[in-house]
């Protein structure tokens, strides 16, 4: 054991021999929401809850798309940083809780009319996903700098505590006049975690996550590549699985005597026709990995002195249903529900606090986003800011909303 804990920490040592370092812890806390269709006000609805009127329900339905995504993250944690000349190594410690959706407009129609205004009509429900996530992040960072290039690696340990997912692939409900009857089918996989503890800290699962970072000049210009979260967690065996591929046809039920009621009842009517086949196992999901391309460099403008322009894009299958290949990549990718997201942000020097306003241009949402933060301080520094200026220019049909906080101590 002695001798382990000696190969361990030895890069611990050797670096404690250089005089020129610098220590900075940083606390990050991140709330965003984002959708392509509906508005803060059924953000409210949905976190505070209350009354939802007539009123409210045909607003959301009129601000429907044919594919509609809701995107929410709230994050919080810390990073410790420990630098040295040409060297630094960090840790960082976060809890996330991440909600993905995409579902089509028939299925808004569905959860707030039911099926009794669209008789003889076919609802399409397919193509529609949800998955909700709640997890811890322990990550460890070592950085190396050169005067030509700059590199960092990353592992974290995921500690999962609960997963949802509802992937429907097709589906479709057909409502024949009067309600006489209903055609249902579809094609739905489900993964739970287990949901006997109600402890948002229970561990029911492990993971990991790569990052890798660098950066390097060309000229006058700075480029960097990197991607973060490339990672997954493997969930229990406690963890419910279901998955089916079912079609039935539901012509009520007549029930003579309500104390007789039974499963016989049911399989008369064929509704047990094999809907649900569930089974308790184990099961990998993924977290939204992050893949950037960014270039900065400086202008001669009194307004653009210095910026910085890239892409992202976002990584997440819905499950892990085949080996990596460059299907599997591409799949990630178009189930991510993210379009590639352009930007450009800049950085001013003002009398009492730094200006760092910006531009973008896709992501969950797709629109055109405003960005600003203030940044106050040298050394020691807080940072507030937002990726979607436009909530406060415009609250009641905003579309999204964000607030970060990020506090900087060196010592």
């Amino acid at each position: 054991m002695r001798n382990i804990l000696v190969i361990l920490f030895t890069p611990l040592f050797l670096f404690s021999q250089e005089s020129n370092y610098n220590q900075q812890w940083t606390w990050n806390s991140n709330f965003l929401f984002e959708s392509n269709s509906l508005n803060k006000s059924f953000l409210n609805a949905f976190l505070y809850g209350g009354h939802i009127n007539e009123e409210k329900k045909s607003e959301w339905i009129n601000a429907g798309n044919e594919r509609n995504i809701i995107y929410g993250e709230i994050s919080n944690g810390l990073d410790y940083n420990y630098y040295f000349k040409k060297q630094s190594f960090g840790f960082s410690f976060y809890d996330r809780n991440i909600l993905n959706t995409n579902f089509t407009d028939d299925l808004l129609h569905l959860i707030f009319e039911g099926n009794f205004h669209h008789q003889d009509q076919t609802l399409k429900v397919g193509e529609t996903n949800i998955r909700a996530d709640r997890f811890q992040q322990y990550k460890f960072t070592y950085r190396i700098n050169t005067e030509q290039v700059n590199t960092s690696y990353s592992l974290s340990y995921l500690s999962g505590n609960h997963h949802l997912s509802y992937i429907i692939k097709e589906g479709a409900l057909y409502t024949a006049p009067l309600g006489t009857s209903l055609d249902i089918t579809y094609n739905m996989n489900a993964f739970v975690t287990d949901t006997s503890s109600l402890n948002p800290f229970k561990n029911n699962g492990n993971g990991l996550a790569l990052a890798f970072s660098t950066d390097f000049r060309v000229k006058e210009y700075k480029i960097q590549l990197s991607f973060s979260d490339l990672g997954f967690i493997m969930w229990d065996p406690s963890s419910i699985v279901l998955a089916t591929d079912s079609s039935f046809n539901f012509q009520g039920i007549e029930v003579e005597n309500i104390f007789s009621f039974n499963d016989s009842v049911l399989e008369a009517n064929n509704l047990k026709d094999d809907i649900l086949r569930t089974n308790n196992t184990s099961f990998k999901s993924y977290i939204p990995a992050t893949c950037n391309i960014e270039i900065s460099g400086e202008t001669k403008y009194k307004y653009l002195k210095t910026y910085k322009a890239g892409i992202i894009a976002k990584w997440q299958p819905y499950m892990d249903n085949e080996l990596l290949s460059f299907s599997k990549i591409k799949q990630g990718f178009l189930e991510s529900n993210f379009n590639p997201l352009y930007y450009i942000n800049s950085f001013f020097n003002a009398k009492y606090c730094n200006i760092i306003p910006g531009l973008s241009h896709g992501g969950y949402n797709n629109n055109t986003n405003i960005a600003l933060a203030l940044s106050k301080g040298k050394k020691n520094k807080i940072i507030v800011g937002t990726h979607h200026l436009e909530y406060i220019l415009n609250q009641e049909k905003s579309k999204t909303i964000n607030l970060y906080i990020n506090i900087q101590l060196q010592l």
